[in-house]
């Protein structure tokens, strides 16, 4: 092999490489922009909301407990200063029910179903204090 032809070699297999480089590269660019830009997971709902007594005072304590209407699961918290509560990271495709006790008397059941599009939803309770 003559030492014209070997260049032609090593030339042809550096650009065969490049092309290649290039092309991955190409491929692999192209692709994060799409993964990084995906919309949050439609799935995944929140559910917060105030409790408050019938003269609009926040209730500190009061235990809103939310039921997993498939599992039967119950997760439970208590309010804030500001009578606040929140629930994150729930299945958009279950259906749950909340309610709140306070000073032993639960109050009237909400719910929430899995064909409800809003993603963030708002339970506001009123109970009565005495």
């Amino acid at each position: 092999m003559t030492s014209r032809t070997r260049t032609r070699h090593r030339w042809l297999a550096t650009a065969v490489i490049c092309a290649l480089a290039a092309t991955a590269a190409t491929t692999l660019l192209g692709a994060l922009p799409a993964q990084a830009q995906q919309p949050p997971n439609p799935s995944v709902r929140s559910l917060s909301g105030k409790v408050t007594d019938t003269s609009h005072e926040p209730i500190r304590g009061a235990i809103v407990e939310l039921r997993n209407t498939d599992t039967r699961e119950v997760v439970t918290y208590i309010t804030d200063e500001s009578g606040r509560y929140n629930f994150k990271r729930l299945d958009g495709n279950i259906d749950y029910e909340v309610w709140v006790i306070f000073r032993g008397q639960p109050s009237v059941t909400r719910s929430i179903s899995k064909f409800d599009s809003h993603m963030v939803k708002v339970i506001n309770f009123t109970v009565h204090a005495y």
